[in-house]
């Protein structure tokens, strides 16, 4: 077996050349057709995604800037509903004392009216026994002057008198 072993090891130096010089022309060739466009499609392809990546922020920026807006407005609209309903609760308190106190008056007014008109009531009644009274009694003393009286018959005509009176 015959087997060159410097063959093996150290290849042919027109073959090494020819090799060389095809990996340099197609290095040339790659760097002139593909190595250009593809960097390019890499600064475009990166300029995109930067560009999408400040829109998302932009995006992101407003939409918290509309959020935090919205809240704010929600609180402003929660405080004005608080408001209004303090002021509402207010002017039902003053209202509901406005008609105890009228109610209160015109009870009041119909209290005294009502003692007023017992009062002269009373008076009339007062005035109307005692002229019954003083007509009872001008009877009985004219009865009794007209007759002679004893103790029976003075017994007789008091409880003539009370009877008068009870009816």
């Amino acid at each position: 077996m015959d087997i060159d072993i410097a063959s093996k090891l150290f290849p042919n130096i027109t073959t090494l050349i020819v090799q060389l010089l095809a990996t340099a022309v197609m290095l040339c060739i790659f760097k002139k057709f593909l190595w250009k466009p593809m960097q390019n499609y890499f600064a475009k392809r990166a300029d995109y995604i930067e560009g999408t990546v400040n829109d998302a922020k932009n995006m992101q920026q407003k939409a918290k800037a509309l959020m935090e807006a919205s809240e704010e407005q929600s609180r402003a609209a929660a405080k004005e509903y608080r408001n209004i309903v303090e002021k509402a609760k207010i002017d039902a308190g003053k209202t509901r004392d406005s008609i105890i106190e009228k109610a209160n008056e015109e009870a009041k007014e119909k209290l005294d009216r009502v003692s007023k008109e017992i009062e002269a009531e009373k008076l009339a009644a007062k005035a109307e026994v005692k002229s019954e009274i003083v007509n009872i009694a001008i009877d009985v003393a004219s009865k009794i002057m007209n007759q002679e009286m004893d103790q029976k018959a003075n017994e007789k005509l008091v409880d003539e008198f009370i009877k008068e009176i009870d009816k």
